[in-house]
C-alpha cells in the first residue's frame, strides 16, 4: 500500500484560474469586482469569480447564464490574446523546470525536481509570484507526490493559491475520497459503481475484486485498485519540443457580426501563422478541420515543399479548398503540423 511506495520528486499541478476570463480583465479592471465571462460562440467558455458565485459556469449557454445573473458583462472570446497568453505561460514553465506535461493550453503537471514538500511549495509560490508579474494573471498550484493528488492540491489552492498534499493527509484522502471526486473517473463508472456500494475509493476494500471488474471493465478496476494502492501515475511525459500548434473559431461570436467562411479561416490562419513566428518555427503541413450544423466535419490538409510560417503561403494554399466546406459551417480548427526550427529545413530539391 502507500507507506511502502519509494519517494520520488513531487510534482506539482498548475492550472490558471478562470483563464479566458483573466485574460480579459487585464485590460478590463473595472470588471474584476463584477460579475463576467468569456463567451465562445453561445457557450460560456470562462467566468470570473463574481460570476460563479451566481450559478455561471464554463460550457453553459450565454443566454442560460443571463438567466441565472442578469447583470453578467459577457465578452466574446479574444482568442488570439488568449493564444499568446498561453504560450508565454508555457514558455514560463519550461524556463523553471526541466520536465512539463501540458494538460490544456492553462495548465501542466510539472516536476518539481525535490522530494522536500517545503522546497517544492517554495518553488510553486516563485512560479506563482513570476506568472502574476509577467503575464498578470493567477495561477494555483497543487503539490502532490502522483498527477491525481497533484490535482487535487490545486482544486483546493484555488482561486490564487497553494496547497501541499502532505503524506498522512494522502493517505486518509485514498480512504475517504468520494469516487465522483477522483479525477479521471466519468460519471457512468460512478454510477455503475454506487449499485456495488462503492461511494469512496476506501470502499473498494470490501468488494471482491472480481466485481469491480465485472462491473465497470478490467481497465478502469485495475486504474481505481493502483490509485486506492497509492501506485497511481507519477511520471511526467515531458514535451521537449512542439510539433504542432492549434487554433480555432466560430462564424457566430457575441455581439459581433458573423464572418464568412474565408474571413473565418484566414484569421485562424493567420493567428496560428504568428504565434509559429514568435516561437521561431515554420511548419511542413496545415490541417483545417471544418464543422457544421449537425456535427459534420470535413478536414483539408495541405503540404509544402519548404517549410514556412507564412500566412500568404499557407492561405493561398488552403483558402481553394473552402469549396469543399460542408454547410452551414459553425466553425473551424486549423493546425499547423510538422513544425521545426529553420536552421532544420532541408531545401526542397525541385
Amino acid at each position: 500500500m502507500y507507506d511502502g511506495v519509494v519517494a520520488r520528486s513531487l510534482l506539482l499541478h498548475v492550472d490558471a484560474d478562470s483563464f479566458f476570463a483573466s485574460v480579459v480583465l487585464r485590460r478590463r479592471p473595472e470588471l474584476v469586482h463584477r460579475p463576467m465571462a468569456v463567451v465562445a460562440h453561445v457557450f460560456i467558455a470562462s467566468a470570473n469569480y463574481p460570476a460563479r458565485a451566481f450559478g455561471v459556469r464554463g460550457g453553459m449557454l450565454a443566454q442560460e447564464a443571463l438567466a441565472l445573473c442578469g447583470e453578467l458583462q459577457l465578452i466574446d472570446v479574444p482568442r488570439e490574446e488568449v493564444e499568446q497568453v498561453s504560450d508565454q505561460l508555457f514558455d514560463i514553465f519550461g524556463e523553471d523546470f526541466a520536465a512539463v506535461e501540458p494538460g490544456s493550453m492553462e495548465e501542466a503537471f510539472i516536476d518539481s525536481g525535490t522530494s522536500d514538500p517545503d522546497l517544492a511549495a517554495a518553488l510553486g509560490q516563485q512560479l506563482r509570484a513570476r506568472v502574476k508579474r509577467e503575464l498578470g494573471i493567477s495561477v494555483s498550484v497543487g503539490v502532490g507526490r502522483t498527477k491525481l493528488m497533484a490535482k487535487l492540491a490545486s482544486r483546493t489552492a484555488k482561486p490564487d493559491g497553494l496547497h501541499v498534499i502532505s503524506p498522512v493527509d494522502e493517505a486518509q484522502l485514498r480512504i475517504s475520497i468520494p469516487i465522483d471526486d477522483v479525477w479521471g473517473i466519468g460519471g457512468k463508472t460512478v454510477e455503475k459503481l454506487r449499485l456495488i456500494g462503492v461511494i469512496r475509493l476506501g470502499d473498494l476494500d470490501s468488494r471482491p475484486r472480481e466485481e469491480v471488474q465485472r462491473v465497470c471493465g478490467t481497465t478502469m478496476a485495475r486504474k481505481l485498485w493502483r490509485i486506492r494502492e497509492g501506485t497511481d501515475d507519477a511520471v511526467i511525459h515531458s514535451v521537449e519540443s512542439r510539433t504542432s500548434l492549434t487554433t480555432e473559431g466560430t462564424i457566430s461570436g457575441y455581439n459581433r457580426r458573423d464572418w464568412n467562411p474565408a474571413e473565418l479561416m484566414q484569421a485562424c490562419i493567420a493567428r496560428v501563422c504568428r504565434r509559429a513566428e514568435r516561437a521561431g518555427l515554420v511548419a511542413t503541413g496545415l490541417a483545417v478541420a471544418l464543422r457544421a450544423e449537425g456535427g459534420e466535419q470535413v478536414v483539408l490538409k495541405h503540404g509544402l515543399a519548404d517549410a514556412s510560417a507564412s500566412v500568404d503561403a499557407w492561405t493561398a494554399a488552403l483558402l481553394p479548398q473552402l469549396v469543399d466546406a460542408p454547410k452551414p459551417l459553425v466553425g473551424l480548427r486549423v493546425t499547423l503540423t510538422g513544425l521545426t526550427t529553420p536552421d532544420r529545413v532541408q531545401p526542397a530539391l525541385f
